[in-house]
Protein backbone atom coordinates (compact mmCIF):
# COMPACT_ATOMS: atom_id res chain seq x y z
CA UNK A 1 0.00 0.00 0.00
CA UNK A 2 1.23 3.45 -0.15
CA UNK A 3 2.98 5.17 2.32
CA UNK A 4 2.25 8.72 1.02
CA UNK A 5 1.61 11.17 3.82
CA UNK A 6 -1.84 12.87 3.79
CA UNK A 7 -1.03 17.02 2.31
CA UNK A 8 -1.54 19.43 3.65
CA UNK A 9 -3.21 22.34 1.71
CA UNK A 10 -2.16 25.33 3.61
CA UNK A 11 1.59 23.54 3.05
CA UNK A 12 4.05 26.40 1.28
CA UNK A 13 5.16 23.57 -0.25
CA UNK A 14 2.09 22.51 -2.62
CA UNK A 15 2.68 24.21 -5.45
CA UNK A 16 -0.42 25.70 -6.96
CA UNK A 17 -1.55 23.72 -10.29
CA UNK A 18 -1.65 25.80 -13.44
CA UNK A 19 -5.41 25.68 -14.54
CA UNK A 20 -6.40 24.18 -18.09
CA UNK A 21 -8.94 26.83 -19.72
CA UNK A 22 -11.73 26.85 -22.32
CA UNK A 23 -12.53 30.56 -23.94
CA UNK A 24 -14.94 31.37 -26.18
CA UNK A 25 -16.54 34.80 -27.21
CA UNK A 26 -19.92 35.53 -27.57
CA UNK A 27 -21.55 38.77 -29.13
CA UNK A 28 -21.36 40.83 -25.87
CA UNK A 29 -18.59 38.89 -23.62
CA UNK A 30 -15.29 36.82 -23.66
CA UNK A 31 -16.59 33.45 -21.41
CA UNK A 32 -13.62 31.42 -19.62
CA UNK A 33 -14.64 28.01 -18.40
CA UNK A 34 -11.95 25.96 -15.82
CA UNK A 35 -12.27 22.87 -14.40
CA UNK A 36 -11.96 23.49 -10.11
CA UNK A 37 -12.81 20.52 -8.70
CA UNK A 38 -12.94 20.32 -4.91
CA UNK A 39 -13.36 23.45 -4.10
CA UNK A 40 -16.50 26.13 -3.19
CA UNK A 41 -17.17 30.01 -4.67
CA UNK A 42 -16.01 31.49 -1.58
CA UNK A 43 -12.77 29.92 -2.28
CA UNK A 44 -12.12 31.55 -5.45
CA UNK A 45 -10.41 34.64 -6.33
CA UNK A 46 -10.70 36.29 -9.33
CA UNK A 47 -8.85 39.72 -10.55
CA UNK A 48 -9.36 41.72 -13.75
CA UNK A 49 -6.42 44.08 -14.16
CA UNK A 50 -6.44 45.54 -17.73
CA UNK A 51 -7.05 42.88 -20.29
CA UNK A 52 -5.77 40.67 -17.74
CA UNK A 53 -7.57 38.22 -15.55
CA UNK A 54 -5.95 35.94 -13.05
CA UNK A 55 -8.05 32.92 -11.42
CA UNK A 56 -6.78 31.67 -8.19
CA UNK A 57 -8.69 28.90 -5.66
CA UNK A 58 -6.90 27.27 -2.87
CA UNK A 59 -8.65 24.10 -1.27
CA UNK A 60 -10.24 24.67 2.86
CA UNK A 61 -9.39 20.79 3.98
CA UNK A 62 -7.69 17.63 1.98
CA UNK A 63 -9.30 14.58 1.96
CA UNK A 64 -6.59 12.37 3.39
CA UNK A 65 -6.80 9.25 2.17
CA UNK A 66 -4.10 6.10 1.90
CA UNK A 67 -3.98 6.10 -2.46
CA UNK A 68 -2.56 3.21 -3.98
CA UNK A 69 -2.47 5.68 -6.48
CA UNK A 70 -2.24 9.26 -6.31
CA UNK A 71 -1.41 11.05 -10.15
CA UNK A 72 -3.50 14.27 -9.37
CA UNK A 73 -4.48 16.46 -6.87
CA UNK A 74 -8.15 19.08 -5.93
CA UNK A 75 -6.34 22.06 -5.88
CA UNK A 76 -4.85 24.88 -5.29
CA UNK A 77 -5.47 26.35 -8.86
CA UNK A 78 -4.09 29.62 -10.66
CA UNK A 79 -4.09 31.07 -13.96
CA UNK A 80 -3.73 34.17 -15.76
CA UNK A 81 -4.76 35.08 -18.90
CA UNK A 82 -4.85 37.95 -21.88
CA UNK A 83 -8.12 38.59 -22.51
CA UNK A 84 -7.01 41.19 -25.27
CA UNK A 85 -8.89 44.85 -25.58
CA UNK A 86 -12.08 45.35 -25.55
CA UNK A 87 -13.57 43.08 -22.81
CA UNK A 88 -13.51 45.99 -20.15
CA UNK A 89 -17.22 45.52 -18.59
CA UNK A 90 -18.40 43.65 -15.53
CA UNK A 91 -17.21 40.14 -14.58
CA UNK A 92 -19.80 38.02 -13.58
CA UNK A 93 -18.84 33.94 -11.88
CA UNK A 94 -20.45 31.03 -11.51
CA UNK A 95 -19.11 27.98 -9.68
CA UNK A 96 -21.18 24.42 -9.86
CA UNK A 97 -20.10 21.40 -10.67
CA UNK A 98 -16.75 21.92 -10.35
CA UNK A 99 -16.29 23.93 -13.18
CA UNK A 100 -15.64 27.79 -12.71
CA UNK A 101 -17.15 30.09 -15.49
CA UNK A 102 -15.99 33.70 -15.54
CA UNK A 103 -18.04 36.10 -18.24
CA UNK A 104 -16.40 39.46 -18.95
CA UNK A 105 -18.60 41.82 -21.12
CA UNK A 106 -17.25 43.55 -24.04
CA UNK A 107 -17.68 47.19 -24.07
CA UNK A 108 -16.13 49.92 -20.84
CA UNK A 109 -17.24 50.77 -16.95
CA UNK A 110 -16.21 47.75 -15.72
CA UNK A 111 -17.17 48.16 -11.42
CA UNK A 112 -14.41 48.28 -9.56
CA UNK A 113 -14.28 45.83 -6.55
CA UNK A 114 -13.70 41.75 -6.15
CA UNK A 115 -15.95 39.95 -8.27
CA UNK A 116 -18.31 37.49 -6.65
CA UNK A 117 -17.95 34.33 -7.22
CA UNK A 118 -22.20 32.44 -7.11
CA UNK A 119 -23.31 29.02 -6.82
CA UNK A 120 -24.46 27.79 -10.05
CA UNK A 121 -22.96 26.29 -13.09
CA UNK A 122 -22.11 26.81 -16.84
CA UNK A 123 -26.07 27.09 -17.64
CA UNK A 124 -26.15 29.58 -15.15
CA UNK A 125 -24.53 32.52 -17.53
Amino acid sequence: MSTAQPRDPADANVAMQEVAINAYRTEGAMVLVAPMPGVMPDDVEITVDGPTISLRAELRSDAPKDYVIHEWDYGAYERTVDIGDGYGGDVTATLGKGQLVVSISAGDGRSDGPVVVHPGGPDQL
